[in-house]
C-alpha cells in the first residue's frame, strides 16, 4: 500500500467485509503524484490491510474530510461504503446519488438519524491546524487541492483564509489561465498548407484512429474525422508525457457498424474496420513515404516519416508538412484512381 495519509480519524473496531478488525479511517491518497486519487479510506495496522475510494479531479479535501467523519461512525464496511460516505458529504446530492443515502441509512438507524448526522458533518471543518498541516503534506506530495472548494468555504465563513491557502489559490488561477491559453492555441485553426488534416485529405489517406486499437471499440478506442487531427495532434504534442506526440495510425477499411442477432431479443453490435497500420504514401517516383508520428512545435506540424524505395530504408526524419508537399511532389496526379475516387466524398464529409 502506498498511501499518502493527510490526516487520520479516530480508530475504532469495525466488521470489514464480514471480519472484525480495528480501523482507522483517514483521508489522502492512493499514491503520490498528480494523478493521484484522493478521498477517504481506512488501515487496519494489526491486519496490515486497508483500502480507499477517491478521485483524480477534483481533488476536495474539505468534502473527503466530512466523508471520513462519517466512516467513523459506520458500523460495517462492504464494498461500496466507502464511496457512499465520500458521495453523500455533501450540500447538493444528485437524484442519482441518493441510492447511497439508502445504503448508509440502516447503519445510522433510518434515513431521519442518517440526515442529523449529514447536517453535523456539513456544518464541520477541520481546525486551522489540521487544515494547514493537510495542505503540507499534499504539497510536499504533489498533489493539487481543489482550491475552488477551500474558497467556497471561506465565503460561508467555516474556515478562515491562510498565506498557504492564498499561496494555493493563486497558482491554481495561473494554472487555470495557462489552460485557457492553451486551449485557445489548440483551438486555433492551422493554416491550410500547415494543416495535417488537409495534407492527409489531400494524399487520399483517411480512417485516422486513437487510442492505438487497444481495449473496446468505442470506448477505448476509435476512429476521428480528419477535421479532428489537427486538434488531436495539437492536445498529445503539448503534453509533457507523450514525448513523441500524436502516433499516426489507420485502418485499412472504413468503420462499418452492423448489427447481428444471437438470440431471440438479443442484439450485438459490431464494427469492421480492417486491419491497423502506418497511413503510407507512394509517390510517383517509386518512394514510399510511411507517416509515424505528428508533433506541433513552433506553430508548425512536424511530422516523423520512413522514407524507403523497394523495400530499402533511404532515410528516417521530421518533416514539416510544406516539407512533404515538396518531397511527394503533385498529390494530385500521382494519386490512385481509388484515392482520388475517396478525396471527392472526403473533402464534402471530412470537416463537417
Amino acid at each position: 500500500m502506498n498511501f499518502v495519509i493527510a490526516i487520520e480519524g479516530k480508530s475504532s473496531e469495525k466488521m470489514v467485509r464480514g471480519e472484525l478488525k480495528q480501523v482507522i479511517p483517514f483521508v489522502g491518497t492512493d499514491r503520490a503524484g498528480e494523478f493521484a486519487s484522493l478521498g477517504i479510506g481506512f488501515i487496519s495496522p494489526c491486519k496490515g490491510a486497508g483500502a480507499i475510494w477517491g478521485l483524480v479531479i477534483p481533488h476536495s479535501l474539505i468534502r473527503s474530510w466530512r466523508g471520513m467523519k462519517l466512516l467513523e461512525q459506520v458500523k460495517h464496511i462492504e464494498s461500496g461504503t466507502l464511496c457512499a460516505c465520500w458521495t453523500i458529504a455533501d450540500r447538493d446530492i444528485s437524484r442519482s446519488d441518493h441510492k447511497h443515502l439508502n445504503d448508509l441509512a440502516i447503519q445510522f438507524g433510518g434515513l431521519e438519524e442518517l440526515e442529523k448526522a449529514r447536517e453535523a458533518v456539513l456544518a464541520s471543518v477541520p481546525s486551522a491546524e489540521e487544515i494547514e498541516s493537510i495542505l503540507t503534506i499534499l504539497r510536499e506530495k504533489n498533489v493539487d487541492i481543489n482550491c475552488w472548494e477551500l474558497a467556497a468555504e471561506i465565503e460561508t465563513g467555516l474556515i478562515a483564509s491562510s498565506p498557504l491557502i492564498e499561496t494555493l489559490i493563486r497558482e491554481q488561477e495561473e494554472k487555470q489561465a495557462m489552460y485557457t491559453q492553451q486551449e485557445e492555441r489548440i483551438r486555433k485553426p492551422m493554416q491550410p498548407e500547415e494543416s495535417l488534416g488537409k495534407f492527409f485529405l489531400h494524399l487520399g489517406i483517411h480512417n485516422f484512429i486513437i487510442g492505438g486499437g487497444i481495449g473496446g471499440y468505442g470506448m477505448d478506442w476509435g476512429h476521428i474525422k480528419l477535421g479532428e487531427l489537427d486538434e488531436i495532434a495539437k492536445r498529445y504534442s503539448l503534453s509533457e508525457y507523450l514525448v513523441d506526440g500524436f502516433i499516426l495510425e489507420h485502418t485499412t477499411k472504413g468503420p462499418e457498424t452492423f448489427a447481428t442477432n444471437i438470440a431471440p431479443g438479443l442484439t450485438v453490435h459490431q464494427t469492421s474496420f480492417g486491419e491497423i497500420e502506418r497511413p503510407w504514401y507512394r509517390a510517383a517516383n517509386g518512394k514510399k513515404y510511411t507517416f509515424l508520428s505528428a508533433k506541433y512545435r513552433d506553430n508548425h506540424f512536424m511530422i516523423k516519416t520512413l522514407i524507403t524505395l523497394g523495400g530499402k530504408v533511404l532515410t528516417e526524419g521530421e518533416y514539416s508538412v510544406s516539407e512533404l508537399r515538396s518531397l511527394i511532389g503533385s498529390i494530385l496526379i500521382t494519386s490512385s484512381f481509388s484515392r482520388l475516387k475517396h478525396l471527392a466524398t472526403s473533402v464534402r464529409s471530412a470537416f463537417r
